[in-house]
């Protein structure tokens, strides 16, 4: 059976979601607004949410402003890593090691009580960016693309464009079930949202693309609008 991603213009192309057991690459520009689509996705069930780029507080308050109200919970992975007793801390050669351990520990834990769920990882660039071995990094993307077959759910994991190199992006997206590809382009003087789904495993991928805006948290297709 399909899940849902929680946001009706996908789900009625996609026949009610994507695959169970999913590994899901949402490969985004950040200005095309990626934290809207990943908001969606944790609306649909019981979610576990790692935030990296800031406090897990100010990731739920800005849900709640865009009008979700989930079954959310957080891990607060930025707090894991760049704070110590509420400071900031840098000179700490041993961090960027010790924050895949964190994560994998926290990964063991829901593997044992999380069937089912949706796992969101915001963002899975902050992993590809830290100063360990490339090794490392394919242990963690290994780690949650079985995992998804595993608790048979849906993982969605967060990657920048244009940041990391062509060969660890690459193999992000080989590895994953399915990719999103937002980006934002420019036509006359408007800037446009869009979005593709260039690969769904198993199933014929959805490579229209088509356009959209985000009002109130709600991702609405505008590609009729601008023919």
């Amino acid at each position: 059976m399909p899940i849902p991603t929680g946001i009706q213009v996908l789900d009625s192309r996609l026949d009610g979601g994507l695959p169970e057991g999913s590994l899901v690459c949402v490969y985004a520009n950040p200005l095309s607004m990626p934290e809207a689509f990943l908001y969606n996705f944790s609306s649909v069930r019981k979610t576990y949410y790692f935030t990296t780029s800031r406090p897990s507080e100010y990731v739920r308050d800005s849900m709640i402003k865009m009008g979700f109200n989930s079954d959310v919970e957080f891990i607060d992975v930025f707090s894991e890593y760049y704070l110590k007793d509420k400071q900031f801390t840098i000179d700490d050669p041993y961090r960027d090691t010790r924050i895949f351990d964190f994560v994998g520990e926290v990964l063991n834990r829901l593997s044992e009580r999380c069937a089912g769920c949706i796992i969101v990882v915001d963002s899975f660039s902050f992993f590809l960016n830290l100063n360990v071995s490339k090794g490392l990094k394919e242990w963690l993307l290994m780690k949650l693309y079985n995992m998804s077959k595993f608790l048979r759910n849906l993982i969605y994991i967060y990657v920048m464009k244009d940041v990391h190199p062509a060969k660890i992006t690459n193999l992000v997206i080989d590895v994953s079930d399915v990719v999103f590809d937002l980006d934002v382009e420019k036509i006359g003087d408007k800037v446009y949202r869009r979005l593709s789904i260039p690969k769904i495993r198993g199933r014929t991928p959805f490579i229209d693309t088509f356009r959209y805006y985000v009002r109130e948290g709600v991702v609405i297709d505008t590609s009729r609008d601008i023919a």
